[in-house]
């Protein structure tokens, strides 16, 4: 493996990166540049210099994650070649990055192909699942809360005083966009999103498809970054809407950690592996996972009438007016409109059951184009980051996401879907216990579905359908600059670690793992490889050589515990969440229709306007 770092090193010079020492921010990101000299051999210039600046820092956390890391990638040695060819334009994306090779080179091709193995062949469209929504479905969304920004001196006394202890101590978990507490109310995810939501259902109301004085029931996890903000976390999302909104046509429920723990009190028993999986703070597989389980608890508890959930993200709207005007159907009447809770054969000739449904999104930049207006985009121009050198997903997503959610046509399936405008049907979540573990910091929605691919080869599994016209638009760069600026590197610290947690759930997965990725393929399977400590460890080394101690340091540390978590405790953890999860809707199964208890609870969660 020395030889193979040699070969990519040097390659990495020949392509003109800048590595001189001098030029690093800091003594963080010099470390970096200085271990890629190393790499490269004697000969390189300043490679004394390197070798001793590496010396000088031997307990700097850069050193501590090449220490942890180095074994293990000698371990995954013999999975690659042993040198790279320097005159490849494409050798580096060949070792860990092929996805990437076919869909800009044969990007119409991977399409076709993708169609051909997406297509299905309805076999039971029944009835519709869905006949009215607002007594059928319960929406969901997720509240990310973190530190405040800015002194917030306008909240009362008792959250001041938390926040000062919350701001003292280190941060526990990241997300995308968390929203600081106390943000102002035009900045605030939360009231943006929920004030659009009941607009929506008002737009329903007009068209008849929800009655008068009906209320659409929405039921919002909220996490914290910061383990002193759970004792407020509720409290203060419940303080801010009821200082700023006034909602006629949503009934909100607030779930934060401590209201979980209080339902699963109301279990018999429960394992440690249910209290482990089942709760709201944590990685963003631990809230997911609950808010599709909830609907399962809710139609046990507070409406026996519920089929179905369906998630949204607060910084997502239905723009009701656009899909009428370019699909003929309203947010509901899409619903309506749905092969969802139907059955099918897919292109394999496999029975497949569509328990779960899909929809897309569109930039709210980019909806004046139309409707089916792609979100991300291919790279244009060669322009790539950094990282990308050696990894890009960015073009499996673009075509993936043209091909897959983009696509006019019902007679799919879905592989690729987004965090929201998602659902599942409380029937398929009985039949599938379908889950995201509890360790998946990102892309919880790609790993919801690799436990559907875990059941039994006899049965039906369970997919997503697709419904074209269900697009939401996705509002957050209009309004949330500074939560998404703040959060930037914990994005791209989750995004190397996506690689680590997905390649880890493959390798322990049911499946043959090529089985899997092709599966997946092109995009999610971009995520899986067999050498996934080799990949993390360059990509966040050759990333930090343009970054400083900020980025650096913080991320070596999250890194070692990560790669330590691959290593050691992964399986051990896939197991616990596999258990949690058939006890929890083993248990639900079979408890009586109506329990006092947790209809007791559920209720002192909702918020009265």
């Amino acid at each position: 493996m020395t030889q193979l770092l040699a070969s990519i090193a040097h390659y990495l010079f020949e392509q003109n990166n800048q590595f001189e020492l001098s030029a690093a921010q800091d003594t963080a990101a010099a470390l970096c540049r200085a271990w890629f000299i190393t790499q490269s051999g004697e000969r390189a210039k300043e490679y004394q210099a390197a070798l001793h600046l590496l010396k000088q820092h031997r307990h700097h956390p850069v050193i501590q994650l090449l220490e942890q890391c180095l074994p293990l990638i000698e371990q995954e040695s013999g999975l690659l070649p042993q040198r790279i060819v320097d005159d490849d334009i494409d050798a580096l994306w060949s070792l860990f990055s092929p996805q990437a090779i076919a869909c800009r080179d044969n990007g119409n091709l991977v399409a076709k192909q993708l169609l051909e193995k997406r297509s299905i062949e309805l076999t039971r469209p029944d009835e519709p699942l869905i006949t009215d929504v607002a007594k059928q479905i319960l929406f969901t969304s997720n509240i990310m809360l973190t530190v405040p920004i800015d002194c917030p001196k306008h909240l009362p006394t008792e959250m001041q005083q938390q926040l000062v202890l919350a701001s003292s101590q280190p941060q526990a978990y990241w997300y995308d966009h968390p929203i600081p507490i106390g943000i102002p109310a035009e900045e605030n995810e939360i009231l943006y999103g929920l004030q659009q939501l009941d607009r929506s259902i008002e737009y329903e109301r007009q068209r008849g498809n929800i009655a008068d004085k009906q209320k659409v029931a929405i039921a919002l996890s909220v996490s914290v970054t910061h383990p002193a903000l759970a004792s407020i976390a509720r409290q203060y999302v419940q303080w801010e809407i009821e200082q700023h909104l006034n909602l006629n046509n949503i009934q909100v429920t607030l779930f934060a950690e401590n209201d979980c723990q209080q339902l699963l009190s109301c279990f018999p028993h429960p394992s440690d592996a249910l209290k482990q999986v089942f709760g709201v703070d944590g990685a963003y597989g631990r809230h997911y996972s609950f808010l599709k389980a909830i609907a399962a608890l809710w139609q046990k508890t507070i409406n026996p009438e519920l089929r179905a959930t369906f998630k949204i993200d607060l910084d997502q709207v239905f723009p009701q007016q656009t899909l009428i005007e370019q699909t003929g159907y309203s947010a509901f009447e899409h619903f309506l409109q749905s092969n969802w809770g139907s059955d099918a054969i897919n292109a394999n000739g496999k029975a497949v059951h569509l328990g779960m449904i899909a929809g897309g999104l569109v930039n709210e930049s980019d909806i004046e184009k139309g409707l089916f207006t792609a979100d991300v985009t291919q790279p244009v121009d060669g322009k790539y980051d950094v990282f990308e050198q050696l990894f890009c997903s960015r073009w499996a997503q673009a075509i993936s996401t043209e091909t897959e959610i983009l696509s006019r046509s019902r007679n799919i399936q879905r592989v690729h879907v987004t965090g929201g405008t998602n659902g599942i049907t409380v029937d398929a979540l009985f039949r599938f216990k379908p889950f995201t573990p509890s360790f998946i910091h990102r892309a919880e929605d790609q790993a919801y579905l690799l436990s559907c691919f875990a059941t039994d080869n006899e049965q039906p599994h369970l997919v997503y359908a697709h419904q074209p016209g269900l697009i939401m638009r996705h509002d957050k760069a209009a309004f949330a600059g500074r939560a998404m600026s703040v959060a930037e590197s914990g994005k791209a610290l989750g995004d190397i670690e996506r690689i680590l947690l997905f390649s880890g759930y493959a390798k322990h997965h049911t499946l043959p793992f090529d089985e899997l990725k092709q599966r997946l393929y092109p995009f999610t399977s971009s995520f899986i490889s067999r050498t996934p400590v080799t990949l993390a460890l360059l990509r966040f080394t050759l990333e930090g050589t343009y970054k400083n101690s900020e980025y650096i340091d913080s991320g070596a540390k999250r890194l070692m515990k990560c790669v330590d978590f691959y290593h050691n405790q992964l399986s051990r953890e896939l197991t616990f969440n596999q258990q949690g999860w058939e006890e929890y809707y083993q248990t639900l199964a079979n408890m009586t229709l109506f329990n006092k208890d947790m209809h007791r609870v559920i209720l002192g969660c909702q918020i009265t306007i």
